[in-house]
Formats: C-alpha cells, structure tokens, sequence
C-alpha cells in the first residue's frame, strides 16, 4: 500500500501514531505531555548575508517523530508528483535527487537572471496553514484530527521552526501552489523559473526583461518586480524580502544560489583562489585559517579568521570538485589529464594522507586486501598495540587502511593493482619534496604481493632508489617515511595475501562455489576475491583463524617502531624489535 493511501486511511490519532511508528500514549506525551521548555532548544547563528538565524532543534524523541513524518511526506510528494506526471521539478530545496545544482542548472548562459528572496519563509507557514493545507488539498484531504496531528507535531510556537526534519518538506508542499503560479507567470513571459527554499529565480535571453515579472524605473537602475509577479507572491500568503531582489546581467557575474551560472556552472573565484591559498599554506607550515562567520554583542555578522581544520578544508575541496564533476557528468570519459582542481586535491590529499598523515598508513594492491587486513589487526590486536588499541572489550584499528575509492583512483592512480601502486611509489620521492611543511611523523607503507610482479618493484628499489633486496627482508625503507614491504621475505618463494587464511577459510563455498584466488577468469562453480572478503571474511570474521597473518602484523609494527626509534616517548614493546 502507497504511504499516501496509509496516511489518507487514518481516521484516529492511534491511526496516525501507529502509522508513524509510535504508541498512541509516546506521541501524546511528546505532544501534549512534555513541558514546554523542553521541546527545543533555540539558538542563534550568523547569515553569510548579515544578521542571525534562529534555529529551534528539537529533543531527539520529538525529532524521531518529525524525522519519520518527514520520511512520509517526502514519499507522499512524490506519489503526487507521479500522479501528476511532474517530469521536471520546480522546487529543488530539501529535495532527494534535487540540489543547488539542478536549481542553477536551468539558467546557465542567459541574458539577464533575476533573484528573489521570501522574508521568513518557515515562518510564515503558521500552524492554521499547515493543517489547512491537509485538509484541503485534494492529494491529501486528510480527516481533520490527522492534519491537526501533523500540525501539531511540525509548529512551535505556532510556525514551522527552522531545525525540525519536517519543516522542509511541509514548506514544499505547502508553497507548491506559489511555484505553479510562478511557473505559468515566467512561460507567458518566455521565462525560465525555479525555487530552492526561499530563493526564487527566473532568468531569460529575451532582448528586454518582462514588465510583468521585473522592470527598471525611468531615470534608475533600480529595478521593481512587477504587479503580476508581487500580486502572485502576495495571494500565496508569502512576503518578499525587497532588500535581497536583484536583476544580473550577462556581462557580469550571474550567480543562483551560490553557483556561477554565466556560461557553466561554477563555483566563485574568489571561493577557488582562498582554496588555494588554504592549501598552499597547509603544504608549507601545517596549518591554516579561515573566515569565520559570527555573531557580534549587539547581534551583527562579523567575520574573523580562525585556524581551519583539516576535514572542513576536504569538505570544501570536495564542494568544488562535485561542482565540477556535474558540470562535466554528460562527458563519456573523463579527461587524461587532471583539472586545476583535481590538482588541488590531488595535493592536499597527499600531505594529510600520506606526507604528514596523523596515523601510520598502509595501502594495499587491492580492494580487498584492506579488509583482511582490517580484520586480522581486529582479531589479534591484543598482540600488536601499534596497530589496535582496546575500546569497551573490542580491538579498535588505529593505523590507516588506505581504500581504493573512485578518487584516489583518479587522483593517484590507486585503483588495484601492482603497476599503477609502483607509479605511486616511483613518484613519491619527488612529490615529498616539495613540500616545506611538518611531514614524515608517521610511516606510510606500500604492501605487494610476493608474486611475479615483485620482481619489478626490487628492481625499481635497486635502480631508482638504491636500495637492494636482500633475502630473508620482508620490508624496506626506500625515502623519508615511505617504506614498501611484501607479503612474504624475499626469496621465500611465491606468496599472495590470501595465502595467510587456513585451508578451512579458502575452502568455504559460497552457493555451491568455491573460492578462487586469481580472480580472473571465474568458472562456472566459482567466486572470486571480492564475495571472498565481504561475503566470507568480513561476516565471519570472530571465528576466522588469522594467525597466518602473525607475521604480517609483526613487520607493520616493526616499521611504525623503527620509524619512530628518534623518539624516547615512543618504546619498543618485547617482540617487536625493527628487522635487521
């Protein structure tokens, strides 16, 4: 049964309760039984455009309910959306599948790009018009005690707050009406529209700009909105917020909801060129700042530089690399070489996970290797204190396990693999120095099989580094902080990870197939790698035997000691002296 035939068969308020997820008794006393003063706590923070933002967060019980209301409006609205046969929306805020992006999309390259702001949108969807719109609304047209319920569970202090889960999808549907009418005032006017919250824009590559939505006054730049479009605003109970309306033009910069939109989507460049000078800055002393936004004493926006932090600096890395990646998603392949911006991430993430990572790290050939090894430092962590640490009775890892992501792939080549994981290590000396900044605390260890490809890797240490091979060494110091080591001492002959498992674990059969370790060409009675390690290792892990990785372990931790041997603070636990 659909959610809206659920929410539209409820008659009572246990109806609704149970429909939620809730006894009837635990929704009441969320509603009507909890004090007051305990439903929200309510706090202040500053807009990037001035002043302040009240945010009301509710107690994680109330939440849950909100949080499931939302859930169920949200798939509520797009059954309507189905019935409706809405192919694109107009509304991009608050949405699944919906973003800044598919807002600012739709008026790339046009001449003029107005922007609207509606003065406190939440706010003015009060308590009577939520529970009206439910009632009302031909969708819906829930029984009065439902759409009260509702009602009761999204207002406070008889609004939609911001900081509830459920205001966000009630204000779409409850401004759809406004978004109609928007949409048939900018097609009459050969306009596109759209709305992301409160920002509302229209933009068009007509000559001149529709009267009827916005006009310049006679003697002025100063531009107006129109009476039909300010009239059509007014009639859907929202206000306009005249101090944010502006008109831009083609030959200046255009920008929806934070995004560029002049010839391509973009991001600012002044939002680029502070990226850069963040990393730059990181690369050469191992810190940074950035603009902060704050309240002052009297309630104003003020803006100060504080130090940055490592994840908020990946998080706006990533913002711009998204950015680019949608703007380039319809490109069949990506581009050989990387883009400027690729390049900035590239470098960050090599100083913060490799250069001057904040824990020991480990990168495999393959994707699955990481998660043997995860789950043998787990199980035998007790041995190996430079690898785990106990936490409430369970071996927490405390190394980094490098995963093959899309990213690093694109970035570093890390995409499985002996050749490309030798490029890395071919490079690594030359992109290490480059850095001026605090690095090569930690160890960062390349691990090969003891296989053909070998072979190729002793030699690229001997010619290139200098280093040799010598037989009975399972590990190597080849520059600074990166080490390459092998699954088994040279010249013990041919070995692969997967060698480590007991007979009993590589004969599991999955359905009726057994496991094959070249994961190449699979017959028809056999599974490979992959179902190996997260369908047989990972599930499985308490009662695996992974002594066979003993050894292993012993040579990781006699790397992190013997890297670390300059410092007194750091003392070699018995067993773990470094190899000779």
């Amino acid at each position: 049964m659909s959610a809206l035939t659920n929410i539209k068969a409820c008659n009572t308020f246990n109806d609704f309760a149970r429909l939620l997820g809730f006894k009837a008794n635990s929704l009441a006393y969320l509603l009507w039984g909890m004090h007051a003063d305990t439903k929200y706590t309510t706090f202040d923070i500053p807009k990037r455009s001035g002043g302040k933002r009240t945010i009301c967060a509710p107690n994680p019980k109330l939440k849950l309910a909100q949080s499931r209301l939302s859930e169920l409006l949200q798939q509520c609205e797009k059954e309507v959306e189905v019935i409706h046969a809405v192919k694109k929306s107009l509304s991009h805020g608050f949405k699944k599948e919906h973003s800044i992006l598919t807002n600012a999309e739709g008026h790339c390259g046009r001449r003029y790009v107005l922007n609207i702001d509606l003065e406190d949108f939440f706010g003015t969807i009060h308590f009577g018009r939520v529970r009206g719109f439910f009632i009302k609304n031909r969708q819906f047209a829930l029984n009065p005690t439902i759409a009260m319920t509702i009602a009761q569970i999204a207002c406070h202090e008889n609004k939609l707050p911001q900081g509830s889960p459920c205001s966000p999808v009630i204000s779409n549907l409850v401004a759809n009406i406004l978004d109609i009418r928007l949409a048939k005032l900018s097609k009459i006017h050969g306009c596109s529209y759209t709305r992301y919250a409160d920002d509302i824009t229209f933009s068009t590559s007509m000559p001149d700009f529709p009267e009827s939505i916005a006009f310049k006054q006679i003697d002025s730049n100063h531009w107006v909105l129109g009476k039909p479009l300010v009239d059509a605003i007014k009639a859907c109970k929202f206000r306009i917020n005249l101090s944010k309306t502006r008109l831009q033009y083609r030959r200046s910069r255009q920008d929806v909801t934070g995004i560029v939109v002049n010839k391509q989507l973009n991001v600012r460049s002044e939002y680029r060129k502070a990226l850069r000078a963040m990393v730059y800055k990181l690369r050469e002393t191992g810190s940074f700042s950035r603009n902060y936004s704050q309240l002052g004493a009297n309630g104003d926006t003020q803006v100060i530089a504080k130090d940055g932090s490592r994840a908020q600096l990946f998080g706006m890395l990533s913002y711009v690399i998204q950015v680019e990646r949608w703007r380039n998603r319809r490109i069949d392949s990506p581009p050989e070489r990387l883009s400027a911006n690729e390049w900035l991430m590239r470098e960050f993430l090599f100083y913060t996970m490799f250069a001057n990572a904040d824990r020991p790290c480990i990168v495999c050939e393959g994707k699955t290797d990481s998660i043997y090894i995860r789950e043998a430092i787990k199980n035998l962590g007790a041995s190996f204190p430079y690898l785990a640490k106990s936490n409430a009775g369970n071996n927490e890892v405390i190394v980094s396990l490098v995963r093959n992501t899309d990213l690093l792939a694109r970035l570093f080549g890390l995409s499985g693999g002996e050749t490309r994981l030798k490029d890395f290590v071919k490079n690594y000396r030359d992109e290490y120095r480059k850095i001026k900044g605090p690095k090569g605390s930690h160890p960062v260890i390349i691990l090969f099989d003891n296989d053909s490809g070998a072979k190729d890797v002793l030699n690229l240490l001997a010619n290139l580094f200098k280093v040799i091979p010598v037989v009975g060494r399972q590990y190597f110091h080849v520059h600074d902080n990166l080490y390459v080591m092998l699954t088994s001492p040279v010249g013990a002959g041919p070995h692969y990870i997967e060698k480590c498992f007991d007979a009993a674990t590589l004969a599991m059969t999955l359905g009726g197939k057994t496991f094959n370790p070249a994961n190449q060409t699979l017959g028809p009675n056999e599974y490979g790698k992959g179902f190996f390690a997260e369908k047989v290792i990972a599930p499985n892990a308490q009662s695996i035997d992974f002594s066979g990785f003993s050894t292993m372990l012993a040579e990781f931790s006699s790397i992190i000691v013997s890297h670390a041997a300059p410092s007194p603070s750091l003392p070699v636990p018995p067993g773990m002296a470094p190899s000779p």
